[in-house]
């Protein structure tokens, strides 16, 4: 796991960001906002102690995206953070599942071919919303084993694992999502006591919604 601050102007408030499978610390530097962001990415492993960047915060907003749903909320399950807010978009607890995130087959099938360039460009544009959507998505600078090893150790977790106990009191889903899709969204947040909240928004929504602190304001 690895982790950085996009801004740190030593304000009262940390937005924290929990990324997407295969990111790096591009997504986050698109993001606009005034207090303070840390991002949180790359789940090969979960040996990094956040807690110290974490500390002297009157408030700590959690959003997680994608697969960082899954990651946060199995990284602070045993942790004691008290989160101002907890956001989670286009994500679920139960990442693989048919009924409740992706397919099995499809997510292992995903990190089997990820060394392909054109499974990368499908999946970038399932991900982006489109061709026209792509220019949005700033990507990522690391390379395709590193993703591919990083997917592979995820699903290897979380077939491993219990479901996380859930943290979040927001669910956002995106309509357009092509990688979780809503359907599956909406059966495993309402299982939840999360409040759910739907956006016209493709599996990456931050072109919509560039400062985090916007989507926390939806429900």
């Amino acid at each position: 796991m690895n982790a950085a601050f996009i801004r740190q102007n030593h304000t009262p408030v940390l937005e924290l960001l929990f990324n997407g499978w295969s990111m790096d610390d591009r997504v986050a530097h698109a993001l606009a906002g005034a207090d303070d962001l840390l991002a949180v990415w790359d789940y090969t492993s979960f040996d990094l102690d956040l807690l110290p960047l974490l500390a002297g915060y009157r408030e700590i907003r959690l959003t997680a995206w994608s697969l960082g749903v899954w990651s946060a909320a199995k990284y602070f399950e045993n942790k004691e953070v008290a989160f101002a807010d907890a956001v989670a978009v286009n994500g679920t607890l139960q990442p693989v599942s048919a009924e409740y995130g992706i397919a099995p087959d499809i997510f292992a099938g995903t990190a089997a071919n990820w060394l392909e360039e054109r499974a990368r460009e499908r999946f970038n544009l399932r991900l982006a919303g489109g061709r026209a959507e792509l220019a949005a998505f700033p990507g990522s600078g690391r390379s395709a084993e590193s993703q591919q090893n990083e997917l592979n150790s995820l699903l290897h977790n979380i077939m491993e694992s219990l479901i996380p106990t859930n943290l979040f009191r927001l669910a956002v889903i995106g309509s357009r999502d092509r990688i979780f899709s809503p359907a599956a969204q909406r059966a495993a947040w309402q299982m939840t006591e999360s409040r759910i909240v739907e956006i016209d928004s493709p599996h990456y929504p931050f072109a919509l919604y560039p400062e985090v602190a916007e989507l926390g304001k939806l429900g």
